[in-house]
């Protein structure tokens, strides 16, 4: 089937999805019935959301509809579960059709895009202060867009470094101690991928770093060069990614784990988490969902646990240990159809008793400084690790429309130093003046 072909298909797909849904949710969902006329019909209000249709979150977003539900007996949820790979530009065609959900989930790649298409409704009023002044510092600046929250963070997702204690056993590392350094970690990395297979013949790697052309690599390629102490953009939002030698620095990183086979080559983290899992990768920076996936992918629910350790991501060059959030956000749509009921539900989902839920069953943190200290978010230490992340984790820079497009054309940095013999100050000459002239438009 043709590429474009393809992609005309499904976003015509989601935006009858989107158009169902929005018939199914109607302007007389709040008319009476029954026989008397007395009983008045919930409101159905449409979510467009990823973890609906995730095996790790499925049960989570189940849980936590059927707790609003009971606690709001008038107000119905109607899910509109998108893959995440698609979510914003279906999101964005069935908006731009007259349809949009009237609550969409986010991140910190998608926002400014909702933002940019006028899809996003600011969320003081709708929110109260109450919810606004309790969201993370990280978290706020990183959703503020011209002195206005435009997306509610829900959970931050903190990268950490997750470390394989059955590989580092193997590779006559101590299993207890991971790396403190970058120098140390790359060291770590190249000795357990030395190890060449397993017992049935399956490579070995030493650490995942994400190579495969998407955004989310972009995002990973980015973590990297805050380690080496760069940036993206300055204080204006002018973009800095090239100069000095961090970014240099990071794809001659990336170019030595992939080349010498220290990472595999083109991951996805789809790729890299059952890897992980399944002790064939050495260390991974993932998010606080990732003990959930790691128990599932592994096949031996929490005893899978005894084999891994999770830790801060070791100092780089920038003197302290460099992160980013991977945030999941929630947007009310400026067209919703409910807008009161809309940020009702909102608010439910960035609540305590929401957020306990969630982080049971997924271990997410949450991005309100009054549920994150709570004690049951910090029950033991894989949640202290978290916490302790956030601290030193960044949001991703994207203010500008045009951040997940610029994130996504960063790949070609790593594809040109990893396959195409290129060096990392050729790749650089060559991509970064298309994500200059992206910021531009």
């Amino acid at each position: 089937m043709n590429h474009w072909k393809s992609i005309g298909m499904g976003a015509a797909c989601i935006s009858l999805a989107l158009t169902t849904a929005a018939c199914g949710a109607g302007t007389d969902a709040g008319k009476t019935s029954g026989a008397g006329g007395s009983a008045a019909k919930p409101v159905e209000i449409t979510f467009a959301n990823w973890i609906s249709v995730e095996d790790g979150t499925k049960e989570a977003y189940n849980q936590l509809i059927a707790d609003f539900e009971k606690s709001h007996p008038n107000i119905k949820i109607k899910s509109i579960g998108i893959p995440f790979a698609q979510f914003k530009d279906q999101v964005l065609v069935g908006s731009a059709g007259g349809n949009p959900p009237d609550v969409a989930m986010s991140n910190q790649n998608f926002t400014p895009a909702f933002v940019g298409a006028n899809i996003a409704d600011p969320l003081e009023t709708a929110l109260g202060t109450d919810v606004i002044g309790d969201i993370v510092d990280g978290s706020k600046k990183g959703v503020t867009f011209n002195g206005k929250v435009m997306a509610m963070p829900w959970a931050p997702h903190p990268s950490a470094l997750f470390w394989n204690k059955t590989l580092f056993k193997k590779a006559g590392l101590d299993p207890e101690k991971p790396p403190k350094t970058w120098d140390e970690m790359i060291d770590m990395a190249k000795k357990i991928a030395a190890l060449g297979k397993d017992d049935k013949g399956n490579p070995i790697y030493g650490i995942g770093e994400n190579g495969a052309s998407e955004s989310y690599t972009g995002n990973m390629l980015l973590r990297i060069n805050y380690s080496y102490g760069g940036k993206f953009v300055d204080d204006s939002g002018t973009i800095v990614y090239d100069q000095g030698t961090a970014l240099k620095d990071s794809l001659n990183y990336v170019k030595d784990m992939i080349n010498n086979k220290v990472s595999p080559k083109g991951a996805m983290m789809k790729d890299l988490r059952p890897m992980f899992a399944n002790n064939a990768l050495g260390m991974v920076v993932d998010g606080d969902f990732g003990r959930t996936n790691f128990r599932t992918m592994s096949g031996k629910g929490e005893a899978f646990d005894k084999e891994w350790g999770v830790t801060t991501v070791p100092t780089g060059k920038s003197g302290k240990s460099e992160t980013v959030f991977t945030e999941h956000q929630l947007v009310l749509t400026s067209a919703g159809k409910h807008k009161a009921e809309a940020a009702e539900f909102i608010k439910y989902l960035v609540s305590k008793d929401a957020m306990a839920i969630y982080h049971k069953l997924n271990g997410v943190m949450s991005s309100r400084k009054s549920v994150s200290t709570l004690p049951e978010m910090n029950e033991d230490e894989y949640a202290k690790v978290f916490n302790e992340q956030m601290k030193t984790a960044s949001p991703l820079p994207a203010a500008n429309p045009k951040f997940d497009n610029a994130m996504q054309v960063s790949t070609d940095m790593i594809v040109l130093v990893t396959e195409g013999g290129k060096s990392a100050d050729e790749a650089i000459s060559m991509v970064m003046p298309k994500i200059k002239e992206l910021y531009k438009k």
